[in-house]
């Protein structure tokens, strides 16, 4: 069994499961509806947000929350990303009758990306045992093991960066193109 990152975090009887990149990106490829959520944590590097732009040009919308948007701005990609504050993004989230960033529907496949663990850990757990859409699933693909996820990489030191930044690129080329 894999240990939380923070161990304080008490994830209740249901823990995510620990996944290769290849698993999350067949499950990317086969939801209906997937959105990718990046939190401020990937303007620590500009390889970060290279890697939200490629699952983006996959044809999966981007919710850029907190001050992460200032990350797209300037890019060729800065209009197909949408601002949102994570708090109320979850609680949308949770909503079935929510009509998404489109206005096409609610997501079904959920992936947080460079969140700070403990608020995205608050945010996973209340879409774990809150959303009244019992397909809604969420992951993370972040460096820490994140219990409240579905499905989660293992923790990774920052000892074994190259070996993170390996990860996400095999999950991006895992992914299959999606018609926009």
């Amino acid at each position: 069994m894999e240990i939380p990152f923070d161990v304080a975090n008490i994830p209740g009887p249901e823990m995510g499961e620990v996944v290769s990149p290849e698993v999350i990106g067949s499950y990317i490829s086969n939801a209906e509806r997937p959105l990718l959520v990046v939190g401020s944590e990937i303007l620590r590097d500009d390889f970060f947000i290279k890697i939200a732009i490629e699952i983006g040009k996959k044809g999966i919308p981007i919710a850029a929350t907190g001050h992460s948007i200032r990350g797209f701005v300037g890019t060729e990609y800065a209009d197909n990303v949408m601002y949102y504050n994570l708090h109320d993004l979850t609680n949308c989230l949770r909503d079935p009758n929510w009509a998404g960033l489109d206005g096409k529907g609610n997501y079904d496949f959920v992936i947080f990306f460079g969140i700070l663990y403990y608020y995205a850990s608050q945010m996973l757990s209340c879409i774990k045992n809150f959303a009244t859409d019992p397909l809604i699933r969420a992951v993370s693909i972040d460096r820490y093991y994140h219990p409240n996820a579905r499905m989660s990489f293992t923790n990774i030191t920052p000892r074994r960066e190259e070996e993170y930044r390996d990860m996400l690129k095999r999950l991006v080329k895992s992914i299959r193109g999606r018609q926009k």
